[in-house]
């Protein structure tokens, strides 16, 4: 606990001390959060303290594109499909906050749609619908509560890195532990 009325010296060793103590273990979650993030090898650890085996890393292309204009080149998807599959994953789960779409690399691949109903801190209020890009038919329906153990752990630690999970409170701490 802070002291009061120490000296100079005295005083800063107490501050040093407090302020480290009560840091370690929100300090302790950013830095173990940030190496299942950054490691693959600690990523993997977490899937298997829950018992459960890690997922393959996604495969590579057998071999890259061989020109620069065929390395830019973006997928081809016309706006209209666009559009409509935006308004059928907007009609899937009604009363998101954020809808996000990362289009895939091969022209074929289904589109997968991530929908937040939460304040983007929380993994479980986000779900992954995944609709075919020429039909518009839903090709899978995740929703956090359908994932594994091991992949819930994960999304979690991702936001637990920056304090997201617990509000503007954790955020704050977070930030001021790591300052």
């Amino acid at each position: 606990w802070f002291r009061r009325g120490l000296p100079g010296k005295a005083r800063d060793f107490n501050w040093h001390n407090v302020i480290g103590v009560w840091s370690l273990v929100p300090l302790f979650i950013v830095v173990l959060s940030a190496t299942v993030i950054s490691y693959p090898w600690a990523s993997n650890l977490a899937y298997r303290v829950v018992g459960e085996t890690p997922p393959a890393p996604p495969a590579r292309p057998a071999t890259p594109p061989q020109t620069p204009a065929q390395r830019n080149e973006a997928p081809s998807i016309s706006a209209e499909n666009l559009d409509a599959l935006w308004a059928r994953a907007e009609q899937h789960s009604p009363g998101w906050n954020t809808l996000s779409l990362r289009l895939p690399n091969n022209a074929e691949a289904p589109l997968v749609f991530t929908i937040d109903h939460g304040t983007g801190g929380q993994p479980q209020k986000r779900a992954q619908l995944t609709l075919e890009r020429k039909t518009g038919t839903v090709a899978k329906w995740e929703p956090f509560s359908s994932y594994s153990t091991g992949r819930q752990l994960r999304s979690f630690l991702r936001f637990a890195h920056t304090g997201e999970v617990a509000g503007i409170v954790g955020q704050t701490i977070a930030g001021l532990v790591s300052l």
